[in-house]
């Protein structure tokens, strides 16, 4: 009683909170509006990546071969199944500008809502303003990072996929609709696929079957609409990993990508490609299942996730989504360890741009640019810290209640 007394006694003790409440929210809205402005300058819409696909769209509509389609003559095209050319039809109807910011707006909100889902299912910090002011700060950082900026400037879909996803594995659809949303994003991206290598090794037979029926029903769907277009994906498309850029390239942080920058090619990067990312999803997998049991959906999902980035031959910074929302995860555990480990990732998202560019004028340009790789990787390798089984922390969390009720 004596300690409550002196605690409200010290001066702008009652003030801390609610000034953090707002610097968070200001931080939060900051990083909307910048980012909204750092895509717009970049003209999202007529360029980037949502170019290619009103551009593929449109040639579709002409009569043209959907997967012959280069924007400005370039090298790069459609990349995603057919399907996906269906979801994204509506990006058509207005011009590339508006459809640009819309887009762009959009992705914000959903970018939004990701970091709420993760914040929200987090066991600490307790407190409703505490976990508010959490929240402000971790869509800051998100936003922030240079992974989801790349995603906004380019006008990619991997914000409103990774919602999917988190939706689904995180458990906030019925259970009998599990494996739906993933079995959807796989549809129009084929790297969610790695969760259904997830569900069969855990057993989640229901989940893994409704997601591939939904993933074919979409094939079937695309292949009614588009016959031919299916058809020259699935035997030709699909296979040529060029289409998405040269797997050398700095940024890409798949396994593939370092093997290339490391002067390993031909059969033997294949064979280590497939050993050394086999063993990194294997790992992903059981760290999953060790959140999964710990009633921690949402670390399993952002798992999961981190593991397509790094089995896949190309994953570029807008691909690497999942590594912030990694950090977010361990920053917000309850043990000090994973939280340093979370901030030094989430600090590295942030300070992504001038961290590289510093490293390029001091001649380690090779190092840092396998930074986020090995961060992906640490991630699947050593998991994301799963607390305590969700009852037993409840039970915890009501003891302590009646404790501090009781004094």
């Amino acid at each position: 009683m004596d300690a409550a007394r002196t605690a409200r006694r010290l001066p702008g003790r009652g003030l801390a909170l609610p000034l953090a409440l707002v610097l968070a929210a200001l931080w939060a809205v900051r990083h909307m509006v910048s980012d909204w402005r750092l895509a717009a300058d970049a003209d999202v819409g007529p360029a980037g990546d949502i170019a290619v696909y009103i551009g593929a769209i449109d040639a579709l509509d002409r009569g043209e071969a959907l997967y012959e389609f280069t924007l400005d003559g370039g090298r790069y095209g459609f990349t995603y199944p057919p399907f996906a050319a269906i979801v994204l039809r509506p990006l058509t109807w207005l011009d590339p500008r508006t459809t640009g910011l819309l887009w762009l707006t959009l992705c914000i909100a959903v970018a939004v809502a990701l970091v709420g889902l993760v914040v929200s299912s987090r066991p600490w910090p307790v407190a409703v303003a505490a976990r508010l002011a959490v929240l402000g700060l971790a869509v800051g950082a998100f936003l922030g990072s240079a992974q989801v900026q790349s995603d906004l400037v380019t006008g990619q879909v991997n914000l409103v996929l990774a919602a999917l996803v988190v939706l689904d594995i995180g458990r906030y659809v019925p259970d009998r609709a599990r494996g739906a949303l993933v079995g959807l994003a796989a549809a129009v991206k084929l790297t969610p696929m790695v969760a259904w290598g997830w569900f069969a090794v855990t057993r989640q037979w229901r989940a893994l079957a409704t997601s591939v029926a939904t993933f074919a029903v979409c094939g079937v769907l695309a292949a009614v609409v588009m016959p031919s277009e299916t058809r020259t994906f699935w035997t030709q498309a699909v296979f040529e990993t060029e289409r998405v850029g040269d797997v050398e390239l700095r940024f890409n942080s798949s396994v593939m990508g370092v093997l290339a920058r490391s002067g390993v090619d031909g059969t033997a990067r294949t064979v280590l490609w497939l050993a050394v990312g086999g063993v990194v999803v294997l790992a992903a997998y059981w760290h999953a299942q060790r959140a999964r049991r710990a009633g921690d959906h949402v670390a399993a999902a952002v798992l999961i996730g981190c593991a397509a980035v790094v089995a896949t031959p190309v994953a570029w910074p807008h691909h690497q989504i999942w590594l912030p929302l990694a950090g977010i995860v361990l920053a917000t555990r309850e043990q000090w360890l994973p939280r340093v480990a979370g901030l030094l990732v989430v600090g590295f998202a942030y300070l992504h741009t001038p961290v590289i560019r510093w490293s390029d004028a001091h001649g380690a340009g090779w190092l840092l640019d396998n930074v986020d790789a090995a961060m992906l990787l640490g991630v699947c390798l050593a998991g994301l810290a799963p607390g305590r089984p969700a009852a037993q922390a409840g039970a915890e969390t009501s003891r302590a209640t009646t404790s501090i009720g009781s004094s």
